[in-house]
């Protein structure tokens, strides 16, 4: 019997699906996944027809309205990423419309357009492999092959030193899959790591792979999406989007560098964290997932030491290529020693610059910028002042003259020593590079400088073209943030400087430490990546904290057996699990009036084991015109963390009062 009726799943943030009349013109014509556009209210909306029946249902109601029109022909959703987008709708707490909106291009993104021919990028090549696996590679391919073999999901975790040839792992793995008929997901955590990737594997497998990220032109990413809809890809790359792309069936699902926050969708609805969509969408497609890092995160490792991942080791560089030796100078001493000192380079950073230039080698130096917040650093001996209930750095309020928690809301006073040795030396952190880039052109003015920030790389392209610059000789130093820490392969360098080590180490979040570590291991594992050898200095004034001097001894599984046992203390991931509920207004009585509701309401609905900390003031506590307060819920459980917040039915927009809804929050501005 031809369906007369369909539930649509409406891409507006309504937890429900609501049931509409099939039009004469439209049965036998609407298959399961079609995009639609249905009257609702005064207004029409895009669906998306998650059910077809011959009956409308118990639930539905007495006078059902028609669809109006198709809005894109043909299914749009294999059959997994249909069930994942109806899993990420309960886990993320948003509704399946807005779940399957964000697998969609932008508005018109299906309607028929003539062909276009894809520009190839400039980093391409004709298909084919020269590649020659190590010992070490191949023994931890052998699992993963034997999981693709037999059709069987698969999660792993491989642990590789930087430069160790993770990449070649995946390389092989992909075209395995392709050997079987399935094709494969790539993910890589930022966009200007995407050409080089691109570029590798457009080698090797030829024009049967697909480049999808938010910098692509509409027409160009609605293009690639109807090339993967059409079954005429075989490979998707690209960043957390590309986890959704309607590949059928992937048999690989790869989340390279799988520790990075980029990965966690922070707006709008869906706030999924692309990690995690990618085991579980394995999991709906019987795949391999490989989930690969230099510094993997606590949760996974702690996944992978429990038995839900498979791990596998990459412990040595290929061939026989030593680690870099890391140098840590420690600024409380170098401030304190007689003479100049720009307060940007320390002396062993200035004459390792300088010994770099005469032997006509390159060198990155890395500035963090995360670390806006103005925490209260002692410079005498590294230390910030903390929340005794949180364990994470208070942030300084010039308004009100006083330091907050900004997750329990926690507040005092700023000391006028330093409470841990007493010197009167307390400042704010913060510097830019623009900044540090004007040192360099003073102190090494014939030096040919290459900057790579958000300013530099606003252009469509420019990440390529930088990267491109660099990789050909044509700069001496590479100056950025966090894009220069991953990713990248130059031989070249034998020289990487870390300018400042602290301005994540005292970010107001319970991860600081280990974000710390790992882009330190990361951004170190840019030097001597070719024949020379390579160094690494790192400059902090926190050469007592764990995540800094694990950092530089490279001891990975030492810092997190610490780290992890300071967590399960307090119960944060992986041994708890956490939601952020940011509530924010353009007054600012109301923001913090709803933030007072929404605390009361989330506490009487709060079941056995639910913390609810705050309200307090997001760290970013006005932001485009809104002021914004944040509450955190903490449980043992995400399901008792689910149900109080379904049980509050908080609502995501009225009165001016906009509440958004963060599971497993990573972002916590």
């Amino acid at each position: 019997m031809t369906a007369a009726y369909a539930q649509v799943a409406v891409a507006l943030p309504l937890r429900r699906t609501f049931t509409y009349r099939i039009p004469d013109e439209l049965r036998g014509e609407l298959p399961l996944g079609s995009a639609v556009t249905v009257p609702f209210g005064s207004r029409t909306e895009r669906g998306y027809v998650v059910e077809l029946a011959g009956e409308p249902g118990p639930d539905a109601p007495g006078r059902l309205k028609d669809i109006a029109e198709m809005a894109i022909p043909g299914p749009l959703f294999p059959a997994d990423l249909l069930a994942v987008t109806r899993w990420i709708a309960g886990y993320y707490l948003c509704s399946w419309g807005e779940a399957l909106h964000a697998c969609v291009p932008a508005e018109g993104g299906a309607r028929a357009e003539p062909p276009e021919q894809l520009d190839v990028e400039a980093t391409s090549g004709a298909p084919g492999s020269g590649l020659v696996l190590t010992p070490r590679q191949r023994e931890v391919l052998e699992p993963l092959r034997s999981a693709l073999a037999e059709g069987r999901f698969e999660p792993a975790l491989l642990h590789g030193v930087t430069a160790s040839g993770k990449t070649a792992v995946y390389e092989e793995l992909v075209a395995d899959a392709l050997e079987r008929g399935r094709g494969a997901l790539v993910l890589v955590p930022e966009i200007s790591i995407t050409p080089q990737m691109i570029g590798l594997f457009r080698s090797r497998f030829g024009e049967r792979v697909a480049l999808f990220h938010s910098r692509l032109t509409p027409r160009r990413r609605r293009l690639e999406w109807r090339r993967v809809l059409a079954g005429e890809v075989d490979v998707v790359i690209g960043p957390r989007s590309a986890v959704l792309a309607p590949l059928d069936r992937p048999g690989v699902i790869i989340v390279d560098e799988e520790h990075e926050n980029s990965y966690k969708q922070s707006e709008p609805a869906p706030r999924y964290h692309a990690r995690d969509v990618a085991v579980y969408r394995a999991r709906e497609c019987d795949a391999v997932c490989l989930l690969g890092s230099a510094t993997p995160s606590a949760e996974s490792w702690h996944n992978a030491r429990a038995g839900k991942y498979l791990l596998l080791s990459l412990p040595e560089r290929v061939s026989d290529r030593a680690m870099p030796a890391v140098r840590l100078v420690d600024l409380t001493r170098e401030k304190r020693s007689p003479g100049r000192w720009s307060r940007i380079l320390s002396r062993d950073l200035e004459e390792a610059l300088e010994a770099r230039l005469a032997r006509k080698e390159q060198s990155i130096l890395f500035l963090n910028r995360r670390g806006f917040s103005p925490a209260l650093v002692c410079q005498a001996c590294g230390e910030a002042a903390e929340c005794s209930s949180c364990s994470v750095a208070m942030t300084y309020h010039r308004r009100d003259g006083r330091l907050r928690c900004h997750y329990c809301g926690n507040s005092r006073k700023p000391p006028e020593s330093c409470p841990h040795c007493g010197s009167k030396e307390l400042r704010h952190q913060g510097l830019g590079t623009q900044r540090v880039e004007s040192v360099l052109e003073e102190r090494f003015p014939e030096a040919r400088v290459l900057r790579m920030d958000s300013d530099t790389t606003r252009l469509r392209g420019s990440h390529a073209a930088i990267y491109e610059t660099f990789a050909r000789g044509e700069g001496d130093i590479l100056l950025g943030t966090q894009m220069v820490a991953k990713g990248f392969h130059f031989p070249g360098v034998t020289l990487v400087g870390v300018i400042s080590a602290d301005a994540q180490l005292h970010f107001p979040d319970f991860r600081a430490n280990e974000r710390t570590f790992q882009l330190l291991v990361q951004v170190a594992g840019r030097a001597g990546r070719g024949e020379r050898p390579g160094e690494v200095i790192i400059q902090t004034f926190s050469a007592d904290n764990p995540g800094v001097y694990r950092a530089v001894a490279g001891d990975y599984e030492g810092f997190l057996a610490a780290e992890l046992e300071a967590r399960k203390a307090l119960g944060y991931p992986p041994f708890g699990r956490m939601i952020r509920v940011l509530v924010k207004a353009r007054d600012e009585a109301a923001a913090a009036r709803a933030g007072r509701r929404v605390g009361e309401r989330l506490r009487s609905k709060a079941g056995r084991g639910v913390a609810v900390l705050g309200p307090a003031p997001a760290p970013l506590y006005r932001l485009n015109r809104w002021y914004r307060v944040h509450l955190f819920l903490r449980a043992p459980t995400a399901g008792v963390l689910h149900r109080c917040v379904e049980a509050a039915e908080l609502e995501t927009s009225r009165g001016g009062i906009v509440i958004a809804v963060d599971a497993d929050p990573i972002d916590v501005l």
